[in-house]
């Protein structure tokens, strides 16, 4: 991390530096002790005699050079002479520049509050100085005092100098570090109006904001925001939709994933899984079954029983037989369930698919794990393939276990006694 040389008004240190710490760094507000908020700030311009500044300027020089240990141990031995209130404040200001330079940041606290507590420097530095000291303590994590800082710069501030947009920032980042998102909220809409081009992280910020206060109407239009700004970042995509979602705008929940996986942007089984859910939902069962089969033969999905079931059912809503018994049998080889083989059953014999609805129902009660009124129903099942392929012997073998089933005992009976009708036409001939 570098601090401007002239302490200049610089962009906020970034929320996640880290670094060992050793303790915290224990000062009262600076500043606070040299003014009141509010007040009008005087000072008389200070003076350096020739040595302090013929020395202070030797030190410049090796900063600017980068040589810190020497600058270092050259304003040390300065500090140590006989300076006026002006000139120890300038060796800690330096002093603390190195220390920030050296990412030493609680030295460099210490040093800037003692430059400050000395009250001696020029309005712009003593000021600046303040910010930087909020901006420090902001870097390890003590974000207490650095909202406690920036708070007292903003108060003995001018409006002219307020208007930076970094600022803002930065005390938007530290209201968030303490969980107080509306006064984060005012603060980043701050930096977001004084800007001439807002930068994409600062609406992030405001959109993290917003979704954790719950205020999902503002959050769609700052999600829109981001899209336009950076239309191939899905995050962004997934954010919207799952805004509308908490808004119970499923359809417009929905639109936003299509749009998202239809610029390639989706990659997951979860996201594939919930976008084809949403087309169900909104009546579109084609175009669900086209995304879970895209899903499952790109490996985003993971070909389990249940999402080629899935499949399975959004091809029969679709009306696309043949593409559901292929994805119902896909599903029943991955279970050991023979629920799905029923279901696949009962569409084939709908569709008097006697042969694939024999195998079908078998497979089923091989299997198991089906409830009373389903393993009476594959017995059923079976004995109409059966009848329906001429082996009448066995179709009366299925009727007569089906028939054990109470509810299905009436249906068992009728088929039961068209079998006797069949065997009698067929004898008299």
């Amino acid at each position: 991390m570098r601090i401007n040389r002239f302490f200049t008004c610089a962009a906020p240190f970034a929320l996640a530096v880290s670094f060992a710490l050793t303790g915290r760094v224990a000062l009262a507000q600076t500043g606070a002790e040299t003014m009141d908020c509010g007040e009008e700030r005087e000072v008389e311009a200070g003076l350096m005699t020739e040595s302090t500044y013929n020395r202070m300027n030797e030190a410049f020089e090796m900063i600017g050079e980068e040589n810190f240990d020497d600058a270092l141990q050259e304003l040390r031995s300065l500090r140590e002479g006989r300076l006026s209130d002006f000139e120890k404040a300038s060796v800690e200001q330096a002093l603390g520049f190195i220390m920030a330079q050296r990412e030493n940041y609680e030295a460099a606290i210490e040093h800037f509050s003692e430059a400050v507590r000395l009250n001696k420097l020029p309005n712009q530095t003593h000021f600046e100085m303040i910010l930087q000291i909020a901006q420090l303590y902001n870097a390890i994590e003590d974000y207490d005092s650095a909202l406690e800082q920036l708070d007292f710069w903003f108060c003995i501030s001018n409006e002219e100098d307020k208007k930076v947009a970094e600022v803002w920032v930065l005390k938007a980042s530290l209201h968030v570090q303490q969980d107080e998102y509306r006064e984060g909220l005012e603060a980043i809409d701050q930096a977001i109006g004084i800007a001439e081009d807002p930068r994409e992280s600062w609406y992030r910020l405001k959109l993290g904001m917003l979704l954790e206060l719950e205020d999902y109407r503002p959050a769609v239009d700052v999600a829109k925001t981001l899209i336009e700004i950076d239309p191939d970042r899905k995050e962004y995509w997934s954010q919207l939709s799952g805004i509308y979602m908490e808004l119970d705008e499923n359809e417009n929940a929905m639109a936003t994933l299509h749009l998202a996986y239809r610029r390639g942007l989706l990659e997951s089984g979860s996201e594939y899984t919930q976008l084809a859910g949403l087309l169900q939902q909104m009546d579109a069962p084609r175009l669900a079954a086209e995304v879970m089969e895209e899903g499952l033969e790109r490996g985003y999905i993971e070909p389990t029983a249940n999402n080629w079931e899935m499949t399975a059912g959004a091809w029969y809503q679709a009306r696309e037989l043949e593409r559901s018994l292929t994805a119902y049998e896909q599903a029943g080889e991955k279970s050991d369930s023979g629920k799905i083989d029923f279901q696949r059953a009962s569409i084939m014999t709908a569709e008097e698919n006697w042969e694939g609805a024999l195998e079908a129902a078998t497979r089923a009660l091989d299997k198991g794990d089906l409830t009373d009124s389903q393993e009476g129903n594959a017995h059923l099942l079976v004995g109409m393939a059966h009848f329906n392929m001429n082996n009448l012997d066995r179709a009366e073998e299925a009727f007569n276990r089906a028939a054990n089933y109470g509810t299905l005992q009436s249906a068992a009976r009728e088929w039961l006694n068209h079998i006797e009708d069949t065997r009698q036409r067929l004898a008299s001939r």
